[in-house]
């Protein structure tokens, strides 16, 4: 386990930012989402030994951060929300100094290596300043990998981008996690392109996580009954499924193989499918939760 946390509590005066949260982060890409005040970004400053908690205990690969923090940021990297950089230094420039402090001996080498990994490389020699809000949270996320990580923490790394730009940086943070075997956790309360990148997903709310577990089994825990089917002769299955009194909601894109279906009974319906699908020999290329899944969870916990 990389991050463990227990009856986490932080007040600020009066204000309880953390009301005993409670959460576990292991290996790949969790997302830690919530509304802006839940408590996201006091649960990161404590786990990188920032803050000092009330009451509570927090380990990062096994040490307390607020003693060790030292050894825990040596192996992990950080993008902070809304980062800042001296704008008259280069994108290599800054990443030279960071390889620096990280004790790599080539550091332009290794600056090098990461400027083009996060798609920065027609714009190192340029000033910061002259960086769009895209490219310097590509900076940020170069800076934050650049010392050989094991875990990432990105808090609000899609904020004030457009939704190109946020599509552009989880990308690159799903290859990153990929092919550089990192481990993320990103804080954030955008939740549309996350899905594409999370493998699991803690909601905070007030202080405390009410939610956590894999994107699948949230969603057949809070039985969502949106689904996409994927098939080359969508209209066929699509007159069968209309007729049945449990489908609230079909519509059908035929350019693209797609049935989108909302039903009273999710187990009912992926067994019609198949059902159906065998009968009519058809072949059926995936059902899945519609895209946005992560959205419909999310209102659920909400308002329950």
């Amino acid at each position: 386990m990389i991050l463990e946390i227990s009856n986490l509590t932080k007040s600020f005066g009066r204000v309880r930012a953390l009301n005993g949260l409670n959460l576990k982060v292991d290996r790949g890409v969790t997302g830690l989402i919530g509304p802006n005040g839940s408590g996201k970004t006091t649960t990161i400053k404590i786990s990188l030994g920032l803050l000092k908690a009330d009451d509570g205990s927090v380990r990062v690969f096994g040490m307390d951060p607020w003693t060790q923090g030292y050894e825990i940021r040596r192996r992990l990297g950080v993008l902070h929300e809304k980062p800042s950089y001296p704008g008259e230094l280069t994108g290599l420039e800054l990443l030279k100094y960071k390889a620096s402090f990280c004790g790599i001996r080539d550091a332009e080498r290794r600056a090098r290596e990461v400027i083009e990994a996060v798609g920065l490389k027609f714009a190192m020699d340029r000033p910061i300043k002259s960086y769009s809000a895209g490219m310097v949270q590509r900076l940020g996320l170069a800076q934050a990998i650049i010392g050989h990580p094991e875990f990432v923490i990105l808090d609000e790394p899609t904020s004030n981008l457009d939704p190109t730009g946020r599509a552009e940086i989880l990308d690159l943070i799903a290859s990153l996690a990929r092919e550089e075997d990192i481990s993320f956790l990103i804080s954030t309360h955008i939740l549309s392109e996350l899905e594409r990148v999370c493998e699991r997903v803690a909601v905070i709310l007030n202080g405390r996580i009410v939610a956590e577990g894999s994107l699948q089994s949230m969603a057949e825990k809070y039985s969502l009954n949106e689904y996409t089917v994927e098939l080359a002769e969508p209209d066929i299955l699509a007159q069968s499924l209309e007729k049945l009194d449990f489908i609230e909601d079909l519509r059908v894109d035929e350019d693209r193989g797609r049935i989108y279906v909302k039903a009273r009974d999710a187990d009912a319906l992926k067994r019609t499918i198949f059902k159906l699908a065998l009968e009519m020999n058809l072949h059926i290329i995936s059902i899945k939760p519609t895209y946005g899944v992560l959205e419909q969870i999310y209102r659920h916990i909400l308002e329950c």
